[in-house]
């Protein structure tokens, strides 16, 4: 990992995601790879509820008797809804716009888009649209810090947020594999959408965590597991889904990117470990 450079880390983003056009928001690879999914659809034997999710998507805490099942998909649909919040609300201030942005800032800005249209498509496997709706407030008001905070604090804040979302996104792909394990097609495409996210997140850390000082690092790994709590108790369904205790065992110990990446068909690139 110590040979890594933001260089390399410039020529593995070009490799991985093709020529960035920021005005249109598109990666040339990321389209082929949605052409394939396109191109090779998945259905589940047993659609959701369309009406119990959309009910309990609008709310706070969800519905008693949901199965695991729907409180996963209700999962999927809300965890990335601050994210995409987030990436809207400093497009508007023109955050990655300027010329004098480092092009890896563009492709991460584009790779967070990215995220939002792979959560649609494990839906869509379910026949359920994927809905923008505001995140909560205490969300709203987590990720207005994030996007103003000064860019030289920011880079520490945001990789902590990186490093929860990591954990978190690896939980639900692990909760989805094993609920969905009845229909091995809907499992895998589950594992492989999961997957392409939690590749580009172990990224974003190692680019913030390259940008911070040694003590910079400290805070986000002292401060990365009260964010993934926040983030957990935020989205209900998350805490329903994983077992407390071990999902506090694991934030103990200390962050592990190998843990991450062992599963990971896909190859990663981290800049520096945080």
């Amino acid at each position: 990992m110590s040979t890594n450079t933001i260089e390399g880390y410039r020529e593995y983003l070009q490799k991985r995601d093709g020529e960035a056009d920021l005005l249109n928001r598109r990666l040339a690879n990321r389209e082929e790879f949605f052409d394939g999914l396109v191109s090779d659809p998945v259905r589940s034997k047993s659609p959701a509820d369309r009406r119990a999710f959309t009910r309990n998507l609008h709310r706070r805490l969800p519905e008693p008797g949901l199965d695991g099942k729907m409180l996963f998909l209700l999962a999927t649909a809300k965890l990335n809804q601050a994210e995409r919040f987030g990436v809207g609300l400093g497009e508007t201030y023109g955050h990655n716009s300027d010329d004098s942005v480092p092009p890896e800032r563009v492709y991460l800005e584009l790779e967070e888009h990215y995220h939002t249209r792979l959560l649609a498509y494990v839906l869509d496997m379910f026949d359920l649209t994927f809905q923008v709706v505001p995140p909560p407030f205490v969300m709203r008001q987590f990720v207005k810090m994030a996007v103003f905070i000064p860019q030289r604090l920011g880079f520490a804040f945001v990789g902590a947020s990186e490093m929860a979302g990591c954990v978190l996104f690896d939980e639900l792909r692990r909760v989805g594999v094993e609920l969905f394990a009845d229909e091995p097609e809907v499992a895998n495409r589950i594992e492989m959408l999961y997957s392409e996210i939690l590749t580009d997140e172990i990224g974003h850390v190692g680019y913030c965590a390259s940008r911070c000082t040694p003590a910079e690092r400290a805070v986000m790994r002292r401060v990365y597991p009260f964010i993934a709590r926040l983030f957990a108790r935020q989205t209900a369904e998350i805490g329903l889904l994983v077992d407390p205790e071990t999902f506090n065992a694991r934030l103990r110990r200390p962050f592990d990117v190998d843990e991450l990446s062992s599963g990971l068909k896909n190859e990663t690139y981290l800049v520096t470990h945080p």
